[in-house]
């Protein structure tokens, strides 16, 4: 009896540690740290049977960390990003979003068409989708911001004359701050709905399954399982 107990107690120590469920790391922009993107990630990780680890950061280094490893899994990627050589997009798009252009009250109509662009001061996240949005405008009037906080504080205080984000994100963090009716969309917006895949590192242990993430995302947006969360995500009340 007691040489069966040390047998199974020698077996339980010298499992390795892998044999755990491993973290499924990840990270969204600090501007939401509980917002969609969140939302998304830890419905990924349930359907993984993985613990969500998530960390705030710009999206330029996201897409840094994705690629040396540092990170499993990103959501929230385009085909226009710039991923590095380790990093692949699984398919389908979970996701689409819309961007939004924005503007101080009383200046709706400086943007009426998007020809208006190339007369102003723009402020967009570099190498996010809305990149997509500014083909043809001169280098010299954009103005890189890592955050949407940081495009809000530059066009009130003058130094923009539009921004460019997620439209969706916008109206709710401008409600949140009490500057929904300082800034508002301008009267052009570009009707561009940008695709949104999830991104995995080929450093990662989910590398490994990618066949099971792609089924798990398949079966999410037959069944509207990603629509259901943007959904009760923007009916909370804030």
């Amino acid at each position: 009896m007691w040489r069966s107990v040390w047998l199974v107690c020698f077996i339980l120590i010298s499992l390795p540690a892998s044999a755990a469920a491993p973290n499924l790391n990840s990270a969204v922009s600090g501007d939401f740290p509980e917002g969609l993107q969140t939302q998304f990630i830890r419905y990924l990780s349930a359907k993984l049977n993985a613990e969500a680890v998530i960390s705030t950061m710009p999206y330029a280094r996201r897409l840094i960390e994705l690629d040396d490893g540092s990170l499993d899994l990103m959501v929230g990627v385009s085909t226009s990003a710039p991923i590095g050589g380790h990093t692949v997009l699984i398919y389908p798009a979970y996701d689409s979003l819309q961007l939004g252009i924005y503007v101080l009250k009383g200046n709706e109509n400086s943007i009426n068409q998007a020809q208006d662009l190339r007369q102003h001061i723009l402020s967009l996240t570099r190498y996010a989708d809305s990149d997509a949005v500014l083909q043809d405008i001169p280098e010299s009037h954009i103005v890189p911001a890592r955050s949407l906080e940081q495009k809000i504080e530059m066009l009130l205080k003058g130094r923009l004359d539009a921004f460019i984000h997620v439209a969706p994100s916008t109206n709710l963090r401008l409600q949140q701050m009490g500057l929904a009716t300082q800034i508002v969309p301008a009267a052009y917006q570009p009707s561009l709905e940008l695709k949104q895949y999830v991104a995995v590192s080929k450093k990662s242990w989910l590398y490994q399954h990618i066949a099971k993430l792609e089924s798990i995302i398949s079966q999410g947006v037959a069944n509207g399982d990603f629509a259901a969360i943007r959904r009760e995500y923007y009916a909370k009340p804030r």
